[in-house]
């Protein structure tokens, strides 16, 4: 029987927290650092899970409504499917269409400036780069859940070590090596322990559980960018067809 079950939960308890509390100034640093660590990876999880669930929702609003009303009609109250990573590359859609046309309507718009770049390759680059930006967004604050769960582990062998060293010299200075003199040390060596596996478990589950949302974010985002252009293409393709031809008269010499 191990000493867990034979003590009450309650006397258990108390011993934790007096252990605790007679650990020496160095443990109880490390303790508080795993401490405040911990509750700010947690707040971390709980915020980003909120924010890819409330963006996963909209985003799937606003690909059904792109299906089934067609872009031009969701263009028009794009605002209203934010915010999500879909509206924000739809919105920048909106903003190159109208740059577009601006282009397509000024003067001298047949200017020798170079080759033209492909109306699908722009629109490509433009939406990259806006998706790249709503992708770092998101992966906002999960370098401190990897990092928490790299580091919180050391800091608790740290504290372990200490107890051990301390336990150690305890013997040296008693001159035996009774339960009484090395008990102590060992004991605030295995709350340091269990402190930083407490910090560093849920970290690194969190992080694992995050960083997979955004690698399928990614997934779905390119392919909602791929069909965003071919529908500008064809758009701009239907526009060009449908635009009247000017007619030159000729000049008299």
């Amino acid at each position: 029987m191990d000493m867990i079950s034979i003590l009450p939960a309650a006397a258990v308890g108390r011993s934790v927290f007096t252990l605790i509390a007679e650990t020496g100034l160095f443990a109880k640093t490390i303790l508080l650092i795993l401490f405040v660590i911990s509750v700010v990876s947690w707040a971390i999880i709980w915020d980003r899970l909120r924010l890819y669930l409330r963006l996963r929702k909209q985003g799937v609003r606003l690909r059904d409504a792109v299906a089934s009303k067609g872009l031009s009609a969701v263009m028009k109250d794009v605002r209203g499917y934010l915010p999500s990573v879909e509206g924000a590359i739809l919105l920048e859609t909106k903003r190159y269409l109208e740059s577009r046309n601006k282009e397509q309507a000024a003067p001298g718009e047949f200017a020798d400036e170079g080759p033209e770049i492909p109306t699908d390759v722009s629109a490509r680059l433009h939406l990259d780069r806006r998706a790249m930006h709503e992708i770092s967004e998101m992966e906002k604050y999960l370098v401190f859940l990897s990092t928490t769960s790299a580091v919180s582990p050391f800091l608790g062998l740290l504290g372990t070590v200490w107890g051990i060293m301390s336990s150690f010299l305890s013997m040296g200075v008693h001159g035996t090596a009774s339960i009484e003199v090395v008990g102590p040390g060992i004991a605030e060596a295995l709350v340091t322990t269990i402190a930083g596996l407490g910090a560093a478990i849920p970290a690194l589950v969190g992080y694992n559980l995050l960083v997979r949302h955004v690698h399928r974010q990614e997934t779905l985002i390119d392919l909602f960018i791929s069909r965003i252009v071919e529908q500008v293409e064809a758009l701009q393709n239907r526009r060009r067809n449908t635009k009247p031809r000017p007619s030159y008269e000729k000049k008299p010499v």
